[in-house]
């Protein structure tokens, strides 16, 4: 692909993880605040009392963010409790979504930064062949004779492989430690 397709390119694959990583981010945490809200009550004297304040931070964040009601009348609430449960998985893979686009985002990020420096590489071309004379060749010339090499998102193994899982175990530790 030449120098203007991969700028296009970077920008969509830019604006595409955003879309995706977006919607994924607000659904997982208001599916956490549902969590807390409907979850950490236990039944005993001891869970209501911790539970409270809890509930009254998310109903309070609930009436602050109305404009967000299709994620909240729509967002799985996870079960710590009952793993094999189907909003669960559910909310694995709205959390799985997150960190793809993540990587569509930082894979046109560093296509971007490749291109700019590539750019200046140009703009040194134009003034070393505006230094030559009569057969300078123009800027689209070379912009449309530079081919740089694709890249697939699916190469970013921290991103897509190993930061789902490092962030997963924290969280559990976390629930455990806090015996949510």
């Amino acid at each position: 692909m030449n120098f203007k397709e991969q700028r296009k390119k970077s920008i969509q694959r830019r604006l595409l993880g955003i879309t995706i990583a977006a919607p994924a981010i607000i659904s997982t945490v208001i599916s956490l605040l549902r969590m807390l809200y409907f979850r950490l009550d236990n039944g005993t004297q001891i869970g209501g009392m911790i539970a409270e304040p809890f509930k009254k931070i998310v109903s309070a964040i609930h009436e602050n963010t109305q404009f967000l009601s299709f994620f909240w009348e729509n967002s799985p609430t996870p079960n710590h409790m009952n793993l094999p449960e189907v909003d669960n998985l559910y909310f694995l893979a709205i959390y799985l979504i997150i960190f793809i686009g993540f990587a569509f985002y930082t894979s046109g990020k560093k296509l971007a930064v490749r291109l700019s420096e590539i750019n200046t590489k140009i703009e040194n071309q134009l003034i070393e062949e505006s230094i030559k004379g009569a057969a300078a060749r123009s800027r689209e010339e070379i912009e449309l004779t530079t081919n740089i090499p694709s890249s697939s998102i699916f190469t970013q193994i921290h991103q897509l492989y190993l930061a789902p899982v490092i962030t997963a175990i924290v969280a559990a530790a976390l629930i455990a430690l806090l015996n949510i």
